[in-house]
Formats: C-alpha cells, sequence, structure tokens
C-alpha cells in the first residue's frame, strides 16, 4: 500500500519559485528562474505574477524576492520549527568544533538548511546552492529519517530506493542504528567530496525537530563532535 501523498505539479512548481527566491539575497529575475526550473518563462510567469499578488513575493527593480506573506504565515501559526537552537549557538558551536556547524529540518521527504555558522567561502558557496537534499543523502536527512514514525520512514525509503530492494533494507538498518547510537556519520559528497559530517537529533518536547551538525574535511575523532554536538543540544 502506497502510504505517500500524491505530488501536484503546480504545487511542486510553486515552491521551487519560492525556494529559488529565498536563497538569493539578490532576488531573481523571471529568466533566472526559468532557467533554475527548467521551464519557459511564460509559464513561470503566471505563477510569479499570483504569488507577488498574494504577497509571497515581492518585485524591486525587476528581480523577485521573497515577499512578507511567508513570514506573517509562520508567526500567525506560532509554529516556530526549532525553538532550543539559535544562530549564537551554532557559532559557538562552530568554534569550540572548529569546523562548520549546521542546523536542518525535514520539508517532506528532503533535509533542508536553515541556519549554519563557520563555512569558509567554498563551503559556503556550495551548501547555498545544494540547502535542500533528500533525506537519505546527509548526515543530518538520515537523522530526520531515522526518528520518523515507522511508516513514514519505510514510504520515504521506499520512494528514494524501491527500485534497490537490498540498499532499502541496507538504509533501514543505518537507520535503526542511528536511533540506537543516537547519531548519524555520513560524507558529504553530494556538496563537498572532502567532507564528513556528524549529525544528531535536536528533541523538543519529546520529538525531534531538527537535526544539528558538524562537517569538518579533517579527521576530527566522531567521539568528539557528537559529545560536542550533545553538548550543545
Amino acid at each position: 500500500m502506497d502510504n505517500r501523498r500524491p505530488r501536484h505539479r503546480t504545487v511542486d512548481r510553486i515552491a521551487e519559485i519560492l525556494d529559488a527566491v529565498a536563497n538569493s539575497a539578490a532576488g531573481m529575475t523571471l529568466t533566472q528562474l526559468a532557467l533554475r526550473l527548467e521551464a519557459p518563462v511564460s509559464s513561470i510567469q503566471k505563477l510569479v505574477n499570483g504569488l507577488a499578488a498574494a504577497g509571497y513575493l515581492d518585485e524591486e527593480g525587476h528581480r523577485f524576492l521573497l515577499g512578507p506573506a511567508p513570514h506573517v504565515l509562520t508567526v500567525r501559526s506560532g509554529r516556530i520549527p526549532v525553538r532550543g537552537v539559535v544562530h549564537a549557538d551554532l557559532e559557538s558551536l562552530s568554534s569550540a568544533a572548529g569546523c562548520p556547524a549546521l542546523l536542518a529540518i525535514r520539508v517532506g521527504d528532503n533535509a533542508v538548511y536553515v541556519d549554519w555558522a563557520g563555512t569558509d567561502e567554498p563551503f559556503d558557496y556550495a551548501l547555498s546552492r545544494r540547502l535542500r537534499s533528500p533525506l537519505p543523502d546527509t548526515a543530518s536527512g538520515r537523522v530526520l529519517l531515522a526518528h520518523l514514525p515507522e511508516r513514514d520512514r519505510r514510504a520515504v525509503v521506499e520512494a528514494a530506493l524501491g527500485h534497490e530492494p537490498r540498499s532499502a533494507v541496507e538504509l533501514l538498518e543505518e537507520a535503526e542504528r542511528i536511533r540506537a547510537r543516537g547519531y548519524a556519520v555520513l560524507g558529504s559528497g553530494h556538496v563537498m567530496r572532502t567532507v564528513t559530517a556528524v549529525a544528531v537529533p535536536v528533541v523538543e518536547e519529546g520529538r525531534v525537530v531538527a537535526a544539528l551538525a558538524l562537517a569538518t574535511h579533517s579527521d576530527l575523532g566522531t567521539e568528539r563532535l557528537v559529545g560536542l554536538l550533545r553538548d550543545y543540544n
């Protein structure tokens, strides 16, 4: 039985537009959005116009930026994804570890980095180009995956690796180990080939709401990194 909710092409496209402009400090033109989304300018323009009219986008000098509506919705709902880890915590953790510290939350089947500290220019550029990654692809994502309810976890794994049953089983086994030991370790080749990340769950009110990670180019020792992460969690 397929437990996954069906996707909607238009909704996916709107989400992609909002993601793209949110990740661009200077905003994006229609042409840039069309190139990013690999779609005709004409189809993107209709959606962008609608989003701007509803306050989800602002236009400044023919460039589109995130509008006030998403922030208003968040404030009204009171549902802040992570309350217990702020940017100052990431800066302090990064300073203590001597490597970048990152905070990720789950959005659908993806892990999305919402804040980080201590990155150098190459790392910051690579990360800003790939803020959203499938849950199995990163240490943070695997922590979030491991702590999903069983039904949701199996649905995510089936969607990602259903065509490779052995790999799917191995990922579910790894999720079990992550829950048992309390952390995940994984190379981040999707961002930078030489980076390895160690991630732990962030628990608030009895549930995992985020993953806190340290990413290093060198072998600093998993136990030391896990210890630092737990001290700040």
